[in-house]
């Protein structure tokens, strides 16, 4: 293809960026990384961010209601593993995905995960003195995009780099497994005994939002739509004009009812001739094989 020559790509390359919701969203999420951090040095003991965006049963408490979605643009710091994971899995799930379910699905698909993981931390984490820190992360909507993936290409061998060193190749179905398994694992020996200040239950939710967006939007199986068709209305007969002859309407000769009529005419003269010879036909049926002749050879 053209685009794959060396003086396309960077072209191509750059329309796709500029393009591309996943581009959009690495800038923003790196974006307010760096205002979390400048802030923080600027004002260490102002805890703007925590008091408008992070993700805390107080701050819902209070009507911010808007926290269940802007605590995922938000990442632990001043480290940078936090960060560095969720926007190498953004990066490498999503413009896999992206092409194939298109740039507003895929943002339904990452902002759905990210709620969803809210609601299902918030279920686990309702007492107002918990989640000190509160909730903060991408990775409820990466994983989100991660369970999508595996569900769409199960099959599709892929090479990951565990703990970005040792090389492990599997298939995406075991992946998705695998990561299943550890979640609620953690989720109930870690998060929910405060051994570790991990969201395994915001996590469970992107995954739970990447299966539904799989079922629901992407096969369309169990959909509460496919069930239902658009309501037809019938008038009775009664109601039904007739229609009117008119002496001026033009007609069409309905060829295939002559030439059947045309046709079984022909059989019997057939017969005739084949058990009395031509002289025994009459002029009418003469007539009848040239105007058969004739029809059948228009």
């Amino acid at each position: 293809m053209i685009y794959d020559r060396p003086y396309m790509k960077s072209a191509s390359d750059n329309t796709y960026q500029q393009k591309s919701i996943v581009f959009k969203l690495l800038i923003l999420n790196i974006g307010f990384f760096i205002l979390q951090n400048v802030l923080h040095i600027l004002l260490p003991n102002a805890q703007i961010i925590e008091s408008l965006l992070i993700l805390k049963p107080s701050n819902l408490l209070e009507g911010k209601i808007w926290t269940l979605l802007t605590y995922s643009f938000l990442h632990s710091y001043p480290g940078l593993f936090h960060i560095l994971a969720n926007m190498l899995g953004l990066y490498f799930i999503g413009r896999v995905i992206e092409p194939i379910i298109g740039a507003k699905s895929f943002l339904y698909l990452y902002l759905s995960s990210a709620i969803v993981g809210a609601i299902v931390y918030l279920c686990f984490h309702m007492n107002p003195s918990q989640g000190l820190y509160g909730l903060v992360g991408a990775s409820a909507s990466v994983s989100g995009i991660l369970a999508f993936f595996c569900l769409i290409k199960p099959e599709e061998r892929i090479t990951l780099l565990l703990f970005f060193v040792l090389p492990v190749t599997l298939q995406p179905k075991w992946l998705l497994r695998g990561y299943l398994a550890i979640t609620v694992l953690f989720l109930f020996s870690e998060e929910l005994t405060g051994m570790v200040n991990v969201a395994h239950s915001a996590h469970l939710g992107g995954i739970l939002t990447g299966f539904i967006y799989y079922q629901f939007f992407y096969k369309g199986n169990f959909s509460p739509f496919s069930q239902f068709q658009e309501p037809t209305i019938e008038l009775p007969k009664w109601f039904k004009k007739k229609k009117k002859p008119f002496s001026n309407a033009s007609y069409t000769v309905n060829y295939s009812d002559q030439k059947k009529q045309m046709n079984a005419e022909v059989n019997i003269i057939l017969d005739k001739i084949n058990l009395h010879g031509f002289e025994s036909l009459t002029e009418k049926e003469a007539e009848t094989l040239k105007k058969a002749h004739d029809l059948f050879n228009k």
